[in-house]
């Protein structure tokens, strides 16, 4: 009967697993239930022990993400060599040591030492029965299969104090753990006087201004801004020659250039689809070359930070096909962005 009773106990302890716990019932509780092999070294008024397998439930009290104190009652059915058959049960009181968290992702492995004392009982069918005093030891590794569902894999030496023998049990089971089992690195509470997000033990800047970017130490990010430029300059048919109507247009580039001393920029030169291709290939990068000189010549900027570069008829912006349309295509091009720091 009491096997048919830690039997079902099991069961019901596995049946568990398959249920989400609320967050609400979290307590640092694991439940567990397996089954495992008793190999006797016993003598028993005279009798040797047959090894045999036995079921067995328990419950861990977790303390921290590394001790945990755990009760194990386990009950089985065996024989005495030449002798009567018996029931042998066993309680055990103790704690385990692990290494790796509780609280974490599935699929971890955690590897623990036991060690403990309590009781074992022999009944011999109401022939004679046998109470000894037992100490026990080992080592097991849990596979965390889940965030709360495991399993463990274990061997132990269980030491009769009466008798001065020892045997050994190893086994296998399932366990669930009720307890918390949000990331450790999930958000702590802590002071922030100044709600910038930053802990006030952390905070070098105490006291900024709601809605204030700050960084990692509670001061004032750099505000970052954008600054951007384009310049458009049309040329005559078959020139090459820069119209003094757009001086200020170069010079405003210029200037940003001057701004912003590490930039290079690429002047792109173009032409209308009238000539030969290589004609015009040539002719965009005179016009290029042009609006360079210039950006050099008349306000100093340095040669080496501007690049001609001459597309010919390739990159049309408008309708060769009317005259309105190839006097927009005969340009020069530049476009500029850049990000700074206030």
């Amino acid at each position: 009967m009491k096997k048919q009773l830690i039997a079902a106990t099991a069961a019901a302890c596995f049946s568990i697993a398959g249920i989400n716990t609320p967050a609400s019932a979290e307590v640092p509780i694991t439940l567990k239930g397996g089954v495992g092999y008793w190999f006797f070294d016993h003598e028993v008024q005279g009798f040797d022990v047959d090894d045999t397998e036995i079921p067995f439930v328990g419950l861990e009290y977790v303390f921290d993400d590394n001790w945990a104190a755990e009760v194990l009652f386990a009950d089985a059915n065996t024989d005495f060599k030449d002798g009567p058959g018996a029931d042998v049960s066993t309680w055990q009181l103790g704690g385990r040591y692990y290494w790796g968290s509780y609280i974490g992702e599935p699929m971890r492995v955690r590897p623990y030492l036991a060690l403990g004392g309590g009781q074992i009982k022999f009944d011999a069918h109401n022939q004679f029965d046998d109470v000894d005093t037992t100490v026990n030891g080992g080592a097991g590794v849990r596979w965390m299969l889940s965030e709360r569902v495991g399993m463990d894999v274990e061997g132990r030496a269980v030491h009769s104090t009466d008798d001065n023998e020892t045997d050994y049990l190893v086994s296998a089971g399932l366990n669930i753990y009720l307890g918390k089992v949000a990331m450790a690195g999930a958000a702590t509470q802590c002071a922030d006087a100044d709600g910038d997000g930053v802990c006030d033990d952390k905070d070098r800047c105490p006291g900024t201004a709601p809605g204030t970017r700050v960084g990692a130490d509670g001061c004032t990010l750099p505000v970052a801004g954008v600054a951007s430029i384009k310049l458009k300059v049309n040329f005559a048919f078959d020139s090459s020659k820069v119209q003094e109507r757009y001086f200020a247009d170069i010079k405003e580039l210029a200037e940003f250039l001057q701004r912003f001393s590490d930039l290079q920029v690429n002047v792109e030169g173009h032409t209308d689809s009238i000539g030969t291709e290589e004609y015009n290939k040539k002719l965009s990068q005179r016009r290029a070359q042009a609006v360079v000189d210039v950006l050099v010549n008349q306000y100093g900027i340095a040669r080496s930070r501007l690049e001609p570069m001459g597309f010919g008829e390739s990159q049309p912006v408008a309708s060769n096909d009317t005259a309105d349309g190839r006097a927009q295509n005969r340009r020069v091009m530049a476009t500029l962005e850049v990000e700074f720091k206030e």
